[in-house]
């Protein structure tokens, strides 16, 4: 005998539903897989291990001779030029290498001893085991250095954070210094950086030690740049490699929150080594339009040469042209 339809109602309803929810669960489980596949893929895109340590010195160092011990880093150096000569020592500024000065070393190096290391933090130097990060700790670093390598008195040649670097051993060491070349140098307010201020990380750079792309490298330094377009794919490369050597990234995260500037002025006045100030005319970053002018009054033995067209690394940007000028200075 069939059943009365009020009968059948709940039974085909309560199936429904069940059916219903059970292609409901497929569907929540499909769409939560997709976003684990997701998020999962980006993650594996985005993530960007460092270099190993073979791998790194495979690409930039020379051999093992290219390190030297000293302060508690294994510092890497590159010397070129006469044994005997006159001693030019290299910094680079922050978030370069020592390569930044390739030009100015292969020009000056046929006539003097060039010596050029990458700053802890840096490049195969790797970072400070202190995690302490300050152009003042770097200058003590710098004297350990050229203890180390038996160097009583040198020229210092520093671009932006090595050029405040420079001024400040020269200040504490007047003795060990015979000239200064200050390229864009640091010390006097950046833009957005004031006085007794910290650098606010935005929360973009937060994420650097995890993931770094070429073109995110490209957009940070091209600028830098006069021309962005001088920029070239050899430097980006090397760049982009340098910062993947090991612990490199989050060294460059701490000296950034660590960075503070104090008023120079009365500190600069002390130096008396004969000081040229090097300037491209498009840096905004140390602005020429107002920095160099603070400088010249504050070194009681400055001379300023700029460059049109070139800005805050003229060294990387056109070496010729602006080398010319320094190698005028050192043979005064």
């Amino acid at each position: 005998m069939r059943p009365a339809l009020p009968m059948l109602l709940p039974q085909r309803i309560t199936k429904s539903w069940g059916d219903m929810m059970r292609l409901l669960g497929k569907i929540l489980l499909g769409l939560l897989l997709l976003i684990v596949a997701g998020v999962g893929g980006f993650a594996w895109w985005a993530w960007t291990p460092d270099l190993s340590r073979a791998e790194a010195e495979a690409k930039f160092a020379r051999g093992p001779g290219d390190f030297v011990e000293a302060s508690g880093l294994r510092f890497h150096v590159r010397q070129e030029g006469p044994e005997g000569a006159a001693v030019l020592v290299m910094i680079h500024g922050n978030a370069s290498m020592l390569q930044s000065w390739d030009g100015w070393a292969a020009d000056l190096s046929k006539d003097y001893r060039v010596i050029r290391y990458d700053l802890a933090g840096h490049g195969l130097t790797g970072p400070d085991p202190a995690g302490t990060y300050s152009p003042e700790r770097d200058a003590v670093q710098l004297k350990a250095l050229l203890d180390t390598l038996k160097v009583e008195k040198a020229t210092l040649i520093g671009n932006s954070l090595g050029g405040q670097i420079a001024w400040h051993f020269a200040a504490a060491n007047p003795e060990r210094v015979e000239k200064l070349v200050l390229v864009a140098p640091g010390g006097f307010p950046l833009l957005g950086i004031g006085f007794g201020q910290k650098v606010e990380l935005p929360p973009a750079m937060k994420a650097l030690p995890y993931s770094l792309k070429r073109d995110a490298v490209r957009t940070m330094m091209a600028p830098l740049y006069g021309d962005p377009a001088r920029f070239s794919a050899q430097m980006l490369d090397t760049y982009y490699n340098s910062w993947l050597s090991p612990g490199v990234r989050p060294a460059r995260l701490q000296r950034a929150a660590a960075y503070m500037i104090q008023d120079p002025t009365e500190t600069l006045r002390t130096i008396q080594a004969p000081t040229l100030l090097v300037w491209g005319e498009k840096d905004w970053l140390v602005a020429f339009a107002t920095t160099p002018a603070k400088f010249q009054a504050a070194l009681p033995n400055s001379s300023l040469v700029s460059f049109p067209g070139l800005g805050h690394m003229p060294q990387e940007e056109d070496p010729a042209a602006t080398v010319a000028k320094v190698r005028e200075f050192l043979m005064q």
